[in-house]
């Protein structure tokens, strides 16, 4: 899900649930999943679709609270 379409669930409806786990594909670095309330599950990415990855956590929250988010479950 593109951070403007997420920027706009959470104005509507908002989210479920909203996690940031280890980047399957490179472990050094955390993804964001945002659930629905409907139980669908979407991958934060940025507008030309590439999936919004860092070994930074502190970016991913910054951009999740940019989004409007208050709090994620983080795994390590």
């Amino acid at each position: 899900m593109k951070i403007s379409e997420a920027r706009k669930v959470q104005s509507d409806d908002g989210f479920n649930l909203v996690e940031i786990r280890r980047n399957p594909s490179n472990t050094e670095e955390y993804i964001a999943i945002l659930y629905r309330h409907n139980g669908k599950s979407f991958m934060l990415a940025y507008e030309n679709d590439t999936v919004l990855s860092s070994p930074d956590l502190e970016h991913i929250t910054l951009m999740l609270k940019d989004i409007g988010l208050k709090k994620a479950k983080v795994y390590f």
